[in-house]
């Protein structure tokens, strides 16, 4: 077992040299192919995620990374990676460069190489409001974040008797949280608020004052490329000095300072889409888009079925596949599934596409009736079996009350006269 052993690491280790040989040659090897390849995610919003009208990535590390390649004056290609793959496919070549919200500590830097820091964050806790109130009310909790990232270290640090639970897709890590499989979620502030947007409005919150640690995002190179390494810092530097670094951060957070911004768009970009669930939040809606793209706090029309108005809403965020609107000027209850939301269409639009999507609508109303049903159905079902096993307990309950009244109470002694023994 011991000579198996010492071979596979012979082996591992002879291929590892091999690949930082080869790996030397990054730019060179970038400049001859002509092409960038570079990692980055599809689910850490507004740094990468997915634009549902061209189906692509874009986002903060997507502009960085386009930044790169035209100063090496090469196309991008871009590869979605996760939180526990970049360091593979950084090392086994099937990306040149990483820009993944990723950032720099001492057991990485064993592996690869950092570019210098590109935006500052932190590490907070995402929860159920009012339950965690401070690091030590970590203690005994299940916390959802990712594998080696700076957010465990801390954790098993200030909270050692928290679990740490592992995640390489947010959306994975939201639905646990929802459906209560972990406590909290630990991630760096600006992945939190795009996680928290997926969640029920009111209900969840960034804990106040609650900051595992400082950390820093960097891109990540190979090892053995300094030249390579020279190419992303310049460009990074250059970003920095000339303003176009907090352009490209004031699109996608805020849309200020570039007419290509969130909030500069949303006066003109047309969309619609399909309420499909009424939320738990009053007045809250999720929307299925059908075309075009909503934009953050773009104003919308809430149209019914058959193309009537009904009132004006807000596009209240975005997650990946899911829009949140409210509804300030309908009256409560009258929104259901099945019903239009559009986006700077005239009402003649709006009804020629629900004309179009009549079957989809048709559809949507059908299914949620068919939920609504189902749940009533369980809640029913729930019902019957919860009253049949309050009312078995509250006849236990008389039983038990009658039985020690009979044996210990004064009423019962005296009527049989031992209180005179």
């Amino acid at each position: 077992m011991k000579a198996r052993t010492a071979v596979m690491l012979a082996l591992l280790m002879s291929v590892l040299f091999s690949h930082y040989v080869w790996a030397a040659d990054t730019l060179q090897d970038v400049k001859k192919r002509g092409v960038l390849i570079v990692g980055v995610r599809d689910d850490t919003p507004p740094f990468g995620f997915i634009d549902r009208d061209t189906g692509e990535t874009v986002g903060v590390d997507v502009d960085l990374a386009a930044a790169v390649a035209k100063r090496l004056d090469v196309k991008l290609r871009l590869k979605t990676v996760t939180a526990a793959g970049w360091i593979p496919d950084l090392l086994s070549g099937q990306v040149d460069l990483v820009a993944a919200t990723v950032s720099r500590n001492q057991d990485r830097d064993k592996l690869v190489d950092f570019s210098l820091p590109y935006f500052n964050t932190s590490q907070r806790v995402l929860a159920k409001k009012g339950t965690i109130t401070g690091i030590e009310s970590l203690g005994g909790k299940k916390i959802g974040t990712a594998k080696g990232s700076p957010a465990e270290k801390e954790i098993l640090k200030q909270a050692p008797t928290a679990a740490c639970y592992f995640y390489s897709d947010s959306r994975k890590a939201v639905e646990a949280l929802k459906k209560g499989e972990v406590d909290a979620l630990s991630a760096s502030g600006t992945n939190l608020y795009g996680c928290l947007s997926a969640l029920p409005k009111g209900e969840y919150e960034i804990a106040e004052g609650v900051k595992l640690s400082e950390e820093q995002f960097r891109m990540g190179v190979r090892k053995g490329n300094p030249q390579f390494l020279d190419a992303v810092n310049a460009t990074l530097v250059d970003l920095n000095d000339s303003g176009k670094g907090r352009a490209i951060l004031a699109k996608w957070f805020e849309g200020k300072g570039n007419e290509r911004g969130p909030s500069a768009a949303a006066s003109s970009v047309q969309a619609a889409g399909l309420v499909t669930r009424v939320t738990s939040t009053e007045g809250r809606f999720l929307v299925l888009p059908i075309t075009g793209i909503f934009r953050p706090s773009a104003d919308v029309t809430i149209l019914d079925p058959l193309g009537n108005p009904v009132g004006e809403g807000k596009v209240t965020s975005i997650y990946d596949e899911e829009t949140y609107i409210d509804a300030g000027t309908v009256e409560n209850g009258l929104i259901r599934p099945g019903f239009v939301v559009s986006q700077n269409l005239s009402n003649e639009a709006a009804k020629k596409l629900i004309a179009t999507n009549k079957e989809t609508i048709e559809k949507v109303r059908s299914d949620a009736k068919s939920e609504e049903a189902r749940i009533k159905q369980e809640e029913g079902a729930e019902f019957q079996q919860a009253k049949k096993e309050r009312d078995k307990f509250q006849e236990d309950m008389t039983k038990t009350r009658l039985m020690l009244d009979y044996q210990y109470s004064d009423q019962y002694y005296g009527y049989y006269g031992f209180p005179f023994r």
